[in-house]
Order: C-alpha cells, then structure tokens, then sequence
C-alpha cells in the first residue's frame, strides 16, 4: 500500500514539473511594501542592473527609515518623489545607470550635474516615473518597479501643490516593510513566451 501510495505521490509530481508550474518558484521574489496615506505601494526590484541602489533601499525599507517621511515632491504628469527630510545627513551612491524609465520605474534622485557631473545618486531620495520619461534615460539609475499600487502614485500625484512642487498636504509613509511576493506579471510573460515556442 505504502509503495502504490508513493508510486502516485512521484508520478503527480513528475506531472506537475513537466506542465512548467515548477518554473513560478522563481517568479517569488523580496519586495518592498509602502502604506501610504493614500493606500498602499508594492516595489519589485532590478537586482542585476542596480545591486548597490536595491541592496541600500531595502536596507532603509528594513529598518522603518522611510517610515513617517512625506512625498515632499510632485509634478503632476511627471514624478513623484519622497525619503528626505532635516534628520538625513548626505550620503551618495555610485550610479548605475541603463534601465530606462517606464511608467512606474523607481528611480534614485540626485543632485544636478552642475554640481554632481558623476551623477552619483541620493542615498536615500527616490522618485516614481508617473509615464516614460525617455529625457531621463542614461542620466538617473532605475532600480525598481512599481509591482502593485498605481493607483495610489495617481493619487498622490494628484493632490495640489503650491507652485514650487511641494505639496499642500503631506502625504505620509506609514509603514514599510520587506515582503515575499509571486510577480504574476512576470510569470505570465514567461508563459506567454514559453507557449510561442
């Protein structure tokens, strides 16, 4: 009984792997979660063409440094932008520029090349693309993406400003936090591209 039992056990899983479902484990992966007072943020990341910038934001992410900080920027139709405040000394990181800016690209700010020609970024400011911003690329490196939550970027894009990008009301970061996540929209290029084969 114990080998008919296990006989089925290996065929369901031989089963299982050879339809690819095995394939979506490598579609988990860390994620960085906001709770806005808008709702919420989910971020996915670029590992392999921004270590340094996804190693430091999930570090800031980890230990609550965004918690309470205020999306001090917005330009409707452009960006929005968060993580400094008066308690942030300066810190820098060495660009690592190439992806581009799509809608919803998370990027590293930075200070202008009059004064930054190494285009090193803020190493703890970062903006959210609200549209691709072509005239940005090769300038600021992009480290992530928007997973989940566009509609709270729109929605705290929206809201007034007093004519220098700041804001009439802040809109808080709540909370953040570290996260496994499955991209379902990255399995489902995958598929999608493994069924044209």
């Amino acid at each position: 009984m114990v080998k008919v039992v296990l006989l089925i056990l290996t065929y369901q899983c031989v089963l299982f792997c050879g339809c690819g479902k095995c394939d979506s484990l490598r579609f988990y992966t860390e994620s960085a979660v906001m709770e806005t007072d808008s709702g919420m943020i989910r971020f996915t990341f670029f590992e392999k063409d921004a270590p340094e910038h996804v190693g430091n934001f999930k570090n800031l992410v980890g230990r609550g440094y965004y918690d309470g900080k205020p999306f001090h920027r917005v330009i409707t139709d452009f960006v929005i932008q968060a993580g400094r405040d008066q308690s942030s000394s300066y810190s820098s990181l060495e660009p690592e520029i190439g992806r581009i800016h799509f809608k919803g690209a998370l990027a590293a700010a930075r200070m202008g090349d009059e004064i930054n020609p190494a285009r090193r970024s803020d190493g703890y400011e970062f903006y959210i693309s609200l549209k691709p911003l072509p005239e940005l690329d090769g300038k600021y490196t992009v480290f992530g993406r928007v997973a989940e939550g566009f509609d709270t970027v729109k929605r705290i894009s929206g809201v007034g400003t007093d004519g220098t990008d700041r804001p009439f009301k802040d809109i808080l970061i709540n909370r953040t936090y570290l996260e496994k996540y499955f991209d379902a929209e990255k399995y489902g290029y995958f598929t999608r591209i493994s069924e044209s084969r």
